[in-house]
């Protein structure tokens, strides 16, 4: 089974490439949120996230800004009743902490782990399916999404 693999994946990305690979996971779940991330979460989020992400974009982040987009995030999870908000605020958080600080598998595994949670939060699944550790498609494909961002990214290390 693939999760056996997982760690033995990232351990081939370098700290930099686990930084872009963060950033892409972060930013491609959104596209997994149902309807969609802006009908899911309120404006402020979204307007906050794609601005977190932006900046992340264009690196360089020291431990100071780190420190206000962390503030900032959890903030929003006060704010915005949506059930994925901590999840997903949690990952960025991480990130720019990361970004900051550096990154290795550890917190990468969490910041994925954060965002397929933000997700599977606001598929509205059962408790029944939750505790049965079963994924439903939706959720699945972002879990084959994650993998494949990882492969590529061990794959072009290798070149």
């Amino acid at each position: 089974m693939r999760s056996q693999g997982w760690i033995e994946v990232i351990a081939e990305i370098s700290p930099q490439g686990l930084e872009k690979v963060s950033l892409e996971i972060i930013k491609g779940s959104l596209e997994f949120f149902r309807p969609s991330f802006s009908a899911v979460f309120s404006e402020a989020t979204v307007q906050f996230v794609h601005s977190a992400i932006e900046l992340g974009l264009r690196g360089g982040v020291g431990q100071e800004e780190a420190d206000r987009m962390s503030g900032r995030l959890y903030a929003l999870a006060d704010e915005d009743p949506a059930i994925g908000t901590a999840s997903l605020a949690a990952a960025l958080s991480l990130y720019f902490d990361c970004a900051a600080g550096g990154f290795d598998a550890d917190s990468t595994l969490e910041i994925m782990s954060s965002c397929y949670e933000a997700v599977l939060h606001t598929e509205g699944l059962s408790q029944d399916l939750l505790d049965s550790e079963r994924d439903n498609d939706h959720c699945s494909r972002l879990i084959d999404f994650q993998w494949g961002t990882l492969l590529n990214a061990a794959s072009t290390e290798r070149e």
